[in-house]
């Protein structure tokens, strides 16, 4: 993922947060020399030097029919975006010397698959992802509240995968090399936008 000093990333927590906060990545995988691209919900996880993904797929999914063990991939994780207007900014209108923009915050992690063919790990990982996303909720919901013959017959249909991250490339393309001035004009008329997209990106903007 291109990138310059200016939006790069680089804290592994700060990695590892901004993963956590938008779990539904693209996961990218090359087999038999065509690339494929799924969208999956992963598990952050802090461990390894870099940290792990955990997922799950069906059975008769392609990523497991068709990616061998072993293969290095790519998962791109992406916040909400926004186009933004040159109107916006507060600076440069005389000159002229504006065009418009996009503002959104990604990381690239790149590691090895592995598959989990195990029903009591598949039920662990669904436990954790589905904690994960519940927390905070007035009422939780959790497997448990599901039927337990549902739940295991799901942990039979489904294999889990890990991917131990070997490398991590992060980008906040937030206006930072805009003025204050702008970036307040900016979070000012996203907020007003309808879109819920660059209502969420003008929380993201550091004035």
């Amino acid at each position: 993922m291109h990138t310059q000093p200016l939006f790069s990333v680089e804290a592994r927590h700060e990695l590892l947060r901004l993963m956590s906060a938008y779990p539904l990545a693209t996961l990218v995988t090359v087999a038999d020399g065509a690339a494929e691209a799924n969208l999956l919900p992963l598990e952050v996880c802090d461990i390894g030097v870099h940290g792990t993904l955990r997922g799950h797929v069906a059975r008769s999914h392609a990523l497991f029919t068709g990616v061998p063990d072993g293969s290095r991939v790519t998962a791109v994780f992406q916040s909400p975006n926004a186009y933004i207007s040159p109107r916006w900014y507060v600076n440069g209108q005389r000159s002229g010397r504006l065009a418009p923009s996009w503002n959104y915050a990604a990381v690239q992690a790149q590691g090895v698959l592995r598959f989990v063919d195990d029903p009591a790990w598949v039920l662990a990982h669904l436990a954790s992802l589905t904690a994960s996303q519940e927390a905070g909720r007035a009422e939780p919901w959790s497997l448990d509240d599901a039927s337990q013959e549902f739940v295991q017959d799901a942990s039979q249909r489904l294999v889990g995968f890990e991917i131990d991250i070997q490398s991590l490339t992060g980008k906040r393309f937030l206006s930072q090399q805009r003025t204050e001035a702008d970036r307040r004009s900016l979070i000012e008329h996203l907020a007003l936008e309808n879109a819920p997209s660059a209502r969420a990106v003008a929380s993201l903007i550091v004035p």
